[in-house]
C-alpha cells in the first residue's frame, strides 16, 4: 500500500494564498446565487443545478485547504528560531 505523502508546511504566507481564500469565500454565496435563480426561475436544469454546487462545494473546499495551510503555517517552527 502507498504511503500518503504530506505537504511540508509553507514557509510564509503571501498575498496569493490570501486571494485564493477570499474568491473561495466569494464562490460559496455565488453558487447559492446561481441555485437559487434557477429555481426561482423555473429552469432547473441538471446542468445549472450541477454548476451551482460545484461554486459551492469549490468554494467550501478552497476556504478548508486556505484554514490548514495557514495552521500549518503558524505551527511550524519559524527559520532562524532558537529552542531554548
Amino acid at each position: 500500500m502507498p504511503t500518503r505523502r504530506l505537504v511540508p508546511p509553507p514557509e510564509k504566507a503571501t498575498w496569493a494564498d490570501a486571494y485564493r481564500v477570499v474568491l473561495g469565500v466569494l464562490m460559496i454565496p455565488l453558487g447559492g446565487v446561481i441555485l437559487a435563480r434557477t429555481v426561482f426561475a423555473g429552469i432547473a436544469t441538471p446542468a445549472a443545478i450541477i454548476m451551482g454546487l460545484a461554486f459551492v462545494g469549490f468554494g467550501v473546499y478552497r476556504v478548508y485547504v486556505g484554514i490548514v495551510r495557514y495552521r500549518m503555517y503558524r505551527l511550524a517552527p519559524q527559520k532562524g528560531e532558537k529552542n531554548h
